[in-house]
């Protein structure tokens, strides 16, 4: 009798970025260090089970909890704020009660790429129709189940909304996929750093997604401010002698040195609210604090020249 087939993956990756995360940093923030412990067990038991969601049931938070040594509320809080914050996908999560995201379900892509046989369901997808994330994946919904990957190519984006039965296949994913990618760069390649910063300055929904978790804690953070920091940030990497970067490397190194700049403009303006004692429960200004004279009325110009001021290093 053949063996059945093998759903989960006995490994996953594990960025080097992962406590560095906003999402995950205000997961912890609001439920406390053993968060990240309750995280890490959950997509573990995503990985090793189905690989790319799980059922949140009434059993898992007493496995998660029994494993980790805490209490089944506590697994259900971070869960929760997990949720809350997109570390899973709400959509999915509120319609079937699964918990899964498009970085979890490309992380799977990529391990089962040489997998024969595999079935997914359709439904559970985090789909490219409405996830510009992933634009290279177009994966139709289908009547039953069929093989991970559907054949795509550029020009065909638009048959996401077909309705057209598709015959099974299973096709290896593209090679600019990536691990949880965006916008189809090829990530993981060195370029110059003129390449680089082109790349990731045409990577628009990068930017959408990035100032959009930088507004969680900066409100009036806006994309004049991200391309500021970004040209000042490859400045800094020709200043220190970098040649070549890859795109990847390069969002990961980015993103840590703005949070970084963030942070000493926010002790600034802490600094700034000790004559102003009501201002000091306010969200912090970025404008404000780069331009204290001007505050919200600041001209793009004048905040990319205040950014252009700013000593490089870190």
């Amino acid at each position: 009798m053949a063996r059945p087939t093998k759903q989960g993956i006995e490994y996953f990756s594990l960025d080097v970025d992962f406590f560095s995360d906003i999402k995950v940093r205000r997961i912890s923030k609001a439920c406390g260090p053993a968060s990240t412990s309750i995280l890490i067990c959950l997509l573990c038991n995503i990985y090793r089970d189905k690989g790319y969601y799980i059922e949140w049931d009434e059993d898992l938070p007493f496995v998660v909890a029994d494993t980790i040594g805490t209490t089944e509320g506590a697994v259900e809080e971070v869960v929760k704020k997990a949720v809350q914050v997109g570390f899973f996908d709400k959509s999915l999560f509120d319609q079937y009660r699964i918990l899964t995201s498009n970085g979890i379900q490309n992380r799977f892509k990529s391990a089962v790429s040489r997998r024969e046989g595999f079935e997914y369901i359709p439904e559970y997808l985090v789909s490219v129709c409405n996830n510009p994330i992933q634009s290279n994946f177009c994966i139709q919904k289908p009547s039953s189940t069929e093989s991970l990957y559907a054949e795509t190519q550029p020009n065909r984006v638009s048959a996401c909304k077909s309705t057209q039965s598709k015959v099974k296949e299973r096709i290896s994913p593209p090679p600019h996929a990536r691990e949880g990618g965006i916008s189809g760069i090829r990530l993981f390649s060195d370029k110059s750093l003129t390449e680089c910063y082109g790349e990731l300055k045409a990577n628009i929904p990068w930017m959408e997604q990035f100032c959009m978790n930088i507004r969680l804690d900066y409100p009036d953070f806006t994309p004049e401010l991200f391309y500021g920091f970004l040209d000042r940030f490859f400045r800094k990497l020709q200043n220190e002698g970098e040649i070549v970067k890859s795109p990847k490397d390069a969002m990961s190194h980015f993103a840590n040195w703005l949070n970084i700049e963030l942070e000493k403009l926010k002790k600034d303006g802490s600094r700034t609210s000790k004559n102003h004692p009501a201002c000091g429960s306010e969200p912090v200004s970025v404008t404000e604090t780069l331009c204290p004279k001007e505050g919200a009325d600041a001209s793009p110009d004048l905040v990319k020249n205040w950014i252009d001021g700013l000593s490089i290093g870190g």
